[in-house]
């Protein structure tokens, strides 16, 4: 009773972090602006170096559709359908076992949502519908952590922290339900959470509804963004923060309709697919609301706050069908003429991006960019072969 008490006063007292004048002082990414700093997005001045860790295939390790990967400084983490539990490889690629197997019985999972590493005491996450198993990265079975905080997503951002988005869909008022917390699950204790992350000018809570989440790690954390508001907020080990506001020219009118009609299109604008951050930037990868085949990539410099645009000339639809995450819309890579640049996921605090391309997306890629077909890496790929994973460490 005290640990659910101590809860509901933190939901409380926590919703209004973030007051309208701390927002009015971040970095903004306005996708509106007439004028451009360059029609083209840069980031070779931020890779120090690549390194490729094309998946080994055999008859356990073979990828489908993958739904989710964790790196830590040895392993990389895959979890696919049509496999039984995670996939574990080396840094070089080999496979090494699979763990969290499907079942009842201890170790065993029923329905993964996400994984990740907890670097520090060397454990994978595993994270289910109200539970969280830990496994060492020897495979062996640790422990299992359950809770009933209704989340929808879960990672690890620090020895023993989680960071959670909530239930997309649901009225903000139902009870139990929030946005954003961040929980420490060997104290059972709530280091921070947010009841919303709407504007609660426009909406009360019984209208207000979560949209559609893109998340990516921070500097000191996990970056989070609800669709249809301006703010990506930040989930670290000291709270819950904003960090950077985009502004996608939305009138009051539009913002109450996608906060109460979760996948609600307001035509002419930007949706927001995917974004990442490192040292120097923030990046947002968008696709016009009224055609979706078409994306675009912006950039924001932290330091000087001057914005880039750059249309893709691939088609997403097309890509679609080669990869669903479209990592193949990316930024031009000038560092070795390789991929695309779209990570997966983002580690800028460890200067490190992570890149996830499925064979047959490279195999397209090769059609629409000849010059790939040089790279020595992407020239043993065949559409027969798995995934290949793309680490840049950054300066």
């Amino acid at each position: 009773m005290k640990k659910m008490l101590f809860w509901l006063i933190a939901v409380v007292a926590l919703t209004g972090c973030g007051s309208k004048n701390s927002v009015d002082k971040l970095p903004v990414l306005d996708l509106t602006t007439p004028n451009f700093a360059s029609d083209r997005v840069e980031i070779s001045d931020e890779i120090k170096s690549i390194e490729y860790v094309p998946l080994e295939l055999t008859d356990e390790s073979l990828i489908a559709e993958i739904l989710d990967l964790a790196v830590s400084d040895d392993y990389v983490f895959i979890y696919s359908t049509r496999q039984d539990g995670i996939l574990q490889f080396d840094r070089k690629g080999h496979f090494v076992r699979s763990v969290a197997k499907t079942g009842n019985g201890p170790g065993e999972t029923a329905q993964i949502v996400s994984l990740s590493v907890d670097d520090e005491n060397r454990l994978l996450c595993v994270s289910e519908f109200f539970s969280t198993s830990f496994y060492s990265f020897d495979g062996e079975f640790i422990k299992k952590v359950n809770t009933l905080r209704p989340y929808l997503w879960q990672y690890c951002i620090g020895p023993n922290t989680m960071a959670e988005m909530g239930r997309e869909s649901i009225p903000m008022d139902t009870p139990g339900i929030f946005s954003l917390g961040v929980f420490n699950l060997a104290t059972d204790d709530t280091v921070a959470i947010r009841q919303t992350v709407g504007n609660m000018d426009l909406l009360p809570l019984k209208e207000t509804l979560l949209g559609e989440w893109s998340f990516n790690g921070g500097t000191s954390g996990m970056l989070c963004y609800s669709a249809g508001i301006d703010t990506v907020w930040n989930l670290g080990m000291d709270g819950i923060h904003p960090a950077f506001r985009i502004d996608f020219g939305f009138s009051a009118d539009e913002q109450k309709m996608v906060r109460s009609e979760p996948g609600a299109i307001v035509d002419g604008k930007y949706w927001i697919s995917r974004f990442f951050e490192t040292p120097r930037r923030y990046i947002v990868k968008c696709f016009e609301a009224d055609n979706q085949s078409r994306f675009h990539l912006f950039s924001l410099d932290k330091e000087t706050g001057a914005v880039c645009h750059e249309k893709s000339s691939i088609d997403a639809m097309e890509l679609f069908k080669y990869n669903r995450i479209l990592t193949g819309i990316g930024i031009h890579n000038e560092t070795d003429g390789g991929l695309p640049v779209c990570p997966y996921y983002s580690y800028p605090g460890k200067k490190l991006m992570v890149q996830l391309n499925t064979a047959v997306e490279i195999e397209y890629l090769k059609e629409k960019y000849p010059e790939l077909k040089q790279h020595p890496v992407l020239q043993k790929i065949t559409e027969d072969s798995n995934p290949l994973v793309t680490i840049y460490h950054l300066r």
